[in-house]
């Protein structure tokens, strides 16, 4: 067979993260009213069951990824803005908290929401200063927090009792853009930081 621009052949074995960038592809579509809530479940079903990139590609094939997908805009931020030294605050309790699209980030975010599920997103966010002190409170929940492509985020969270961290993003500042100092507590939870994944060429 064929290898795609990456070298690779549709009948080579798919791995967990090849699996989970297709799932994440096929949630935003999901998001933003391309597939429906039925259709999901049911390729949701076939991506953790395929076994190929082959079984894999049809998935997203209707689908734009990669450089058909209309541009993200780059957070905007400066350095000191007025506001940067207040604290936003984001509770709930075995509820969802949900963050996107345009909103303003001060300096200090704090976040409770055990037991619950939440979901920020900060890639068109703008930010009043360059460094994020981010506080969670998550235990036995789950939280995703998406960040700009190239901010940085030192991950410091008690994930203990069977929780889950998965930091997915640079740890070492790259000024001018934002950098996230995350602290708090995710005991039998997870919490996933990361870039907007995007498939590779080969799903386009």
């Amino acid at each position: 067979m064929t290898p795609d621009s990456a070298g690779r052949r549709p009948d080579m074995r798919a791995s967990d993260v090849d699996r989970d960038r297709v799932a994440e592809v096929l949630r935003d579509a999901a998001g933003e009213g391309r597939i429906t809530l039925d259709e999901l479940g049911e390729r949701l079903d076939a991506v953790y069951a395929a076994r190929t990139y082959a079984d894999l590609k049809p998935l997203t094939a209707d689908l734009p990824v990669g450089s058909d997908r209309p541009a993200v805009p780059q957070a905007r931020h400066a350095a000191i803005q007025p506001g940067a030294d207040q604290t936003l605050e984001l509770n709930a309790k075995g509820g969802q908290i949900s963050r996107s699209g345009s909103w303003q980030v001060p300096g200090r975010v704090v976040v409770r929401n055990p037991y619950g599920d939440t979901r920020l997103d900060f890639r068109e966010a703008t930010f009043l200063t360059d460094v994020v002190d981010f506080q969670i409170t998550a235990n036995w929940g789950s939280v995703k927090v998406f960040l700009p492509q190239d901010a940085t985020a030192d991950v410091q969270v008690d994930t203990s009792w069977y929780g889950t961290l998965d930091n997915r993003v640079g740890t070492v500042p790259t000024p001018p853009m934002p950098h996230f100092r995350i602290t708090g507590n995710c005991k039998g939870g997870t919490l996933k930081v990361m870039y907007r994944t995007r498939m590779d060429e080969w799903l386009g």
